[in-house]
Parts: C-alpha cells; sequence; structure tokens
C-alpha cells in the first residue's frame, strides 16, 4: 500500500510515495524486493528525464529515507534499479549520497 504524502501533487511527493514501496526493503527492514517496488523505480525513472529533476528527485528520496529512520543497505540500494531492470542513477545508496552527480 502507498504511504500517501500531503505533498503528493508534486514530482517530489509522487517520487516518495512511490519509493515508499522500497524503503523497507532498502532499509534491510524486508529481505525481498516486492514487485511494487520495482514498478516505484520505473516511476521514479519517469520522473527524472533531465539532470535537473535527477538531482531533485534525488533529494527528495534521501529525505525520505532520512525521515524512515535508520540506515539504509548500501548494496541493497545501488542494485535496486538494476535488479527491477531500470537503468538509472537516482537512488540514493546512503543518507549522505550526493545528489549532485
Amino acid at each position: 500500500m502507498l504511504r500517501a504524502s500531503s505533498d503528493t501533487h508534486t514530482d517530489c511527493g509522487i517520487a516518495q510515495t512511490a519509493f515508499g514501496e522500497c524503503v523497507p526493503y532498502v532499509t534491510g527492514k524486508d529481505p525481498s524486493l516486492s514487485d511494487q517496488c520495482c514498478s516505484a523505480v520505473r516511476n521514479i525513472k519517469e520522473l527524472t528525464p533531465t539532470v535537473e529533476d535527477r538531482r531533485a528527485i534525488c533529494a527528495c528520496l534521501v529525505q525520505e529515507l532520512k525521515d524512515a529512520g535508520g540506515s539504509v543497505d548500501s548494496s541493497k540500494a545501488s542494485g535496486l534499479a538494476g535488479a527491477c531492470g531500470v537503468s538509472t542513477n537516482v537512488i540514493p545508496t546512503s543518507l549522505s549520497f550526493d545528489c549532485s552527480k
């Protein structure tokens, strides 16, 4: 189930709501990758056609991970897009991920 955000009408809010499906996996609370998470990764890629879009959405996802508390399993996070068959570099792999690249 998607976690609703009060800001879901913005690309950031849409991305955060979608990425909510992946947070349990990348934080190590869920050992298996869900189809919903992969669908979310595909949706996030669609929101990021430009470098500026990728930087903005990445920053939103970092904030969502910080808000979720705990730590990020960097190996799960770094392999997430590939495991879902998506080519994107917008998925943060740590709470201090540099979204400017």
